[in-house]
């Protein structure tokens, strides 16, 4: 079969690997769509924490099943999104139903292989979890594909417990800043409001109906923001971009008692202007959101297969496996909304 394999930073190339073996209780899958994350582009150009190498990345994927010797889960010619997750399914938080904190976890696309590959190897450990989510009709493989970073916004807004009559601000009107601000304009959020300095970004915001987006990141914002809301304050902000000045302008912003969801992880060394000590004068909540669970996946796939959240506008670039290398850079360049792999 065909992969991209990624043998050491920047090291990327197209080989040909022996089929995958379907072992007794997994599953074979033949992939038809794999979605390029940010986080796939920091493995390529500098590794990543659960990064092992060689790796063939991706981990938003959706595909065929192709074999299976199983008596559980989807049979084979079975149209399926792939959770990325393998978990134990037996530790402290396996059992709680947050298998993304599993003690033991594996994560196809880090440090097992994923889906920038022909064929994808589900372990018994896999489909015995549920990994292999069947995607509801009429549903393209692109579309089944936004399904895990749809799940980690679900994951994000819930521990944040955002709702009605709150003025949320999101940092970021990338593809997760926006499916996040989708998520929050279905919960009926009193305010969605973006911060996103290009432009570009802002008019794509503004086309997907959210016009309440500001340009800044400049003391001003606050300001502006406490007009916008008529004095009443930001309630939560989520920071959908790894900027340490957007994690410095949620606690600033934020009114007292406010929330924060640290959704990115930091980019860079210098993290001497954050005022942490503001956490402690406004009594501000500060909740990390680290992927998704199973159950947070299912949401996620219902809510694209019934139309609730609409992926396509984000999906601004289809590209071939053999393309991969450019689609990183691309990613890079942040010149595209979501890019996914749909020619193998």
């Amino acid at each position: 079969m065909k992969a991209m394999l990624l043998e050491d930073v920047e090291k990327l190339s197209l080989t040909d690997l022996p089929m995958p073996e379907c072992e007794d209780g997994g599953a074979v899958v033949r992939v038809k769509a794999c979605g390029i994350c940010r986080t796939d582009m920091k493995c390529f150009y500098q590794g990543q924490r659960d990064l092992s190498l060689p790796r063939i990345l991706g981990h938003e994927m959706a595909g065929i099943v192709l074999k299976t010797r199983s008596r559980i889960g989807p049979e084979p010619g079975s149209h399926v999104q792939v959770y990325p997750g393998l978990s134990c399914g037996s530790c402290r938080f396996c059992r709680q139903g947050f298998e993304n904190l599993c003690e033991h976890l594996e994560i196809m696309g880090f440090n097992y292989d994923g889906g920038f590959s022909g064929y994808l190897k589900i372990p018994p450990r896999g489909v015995a979890a549920g990994v292999l989510q069947p995607i509801p009709s009429g549903l393209s493989f692109a579309e089944a594909a936004m399904t895990e970073p749809l799940a980690c916004c679900i994951n994000m807004l819930e521990t944040l417990e955002v709702g009605v009559g709150d003025n949320l601000v999101i940092f970021g009107a990338g593809r997760f800043g926006l499916l996040t601000a989708m998520l929050a304009r279905r919960m009926a959020v009193k305010n969605v409001i973006l911060v996103e300095p290009d432009q570009n970004r802002r008019l794509q915001a503004a086309e997907l109906g959210f016009r309440n987006c500001f340009g800044s990141l400049d003391a001003d914002i606050g300001k502006s923001l406490i007009n916008f809301t008529g004095g009443s304050g930001i309630d939560a902000a989520v920071t959908c971009c790894p900027l340490p000045e957007a994690f410095i302008s949620a606690l600033n912003l934020l009114s007292k008692r406010g929330r924060l969801g640290f959704f990115s992880g930091l980019v860079g060394r210098d993290l001497s202007g954050i005022e942490l000590n503001l956490i402690h004068y406004k009594e501000l909540t500060v909740m990390g959101a680290y992927g998704c669970s199973i159950r947070h996946n299912r949401a996620a796939l219902s809510m694209i297969g019934s139309g609730v959240i609409d992926v396509r506008p984000l999906i601004t670039k289809e590209i071939a496996l053999d393309e991969l290398r450019e689609g990183l850079m691309m990613v890079k360049n942040q010149s595209e909304l979501s890019i996914v792999v749909t020619q193998f």
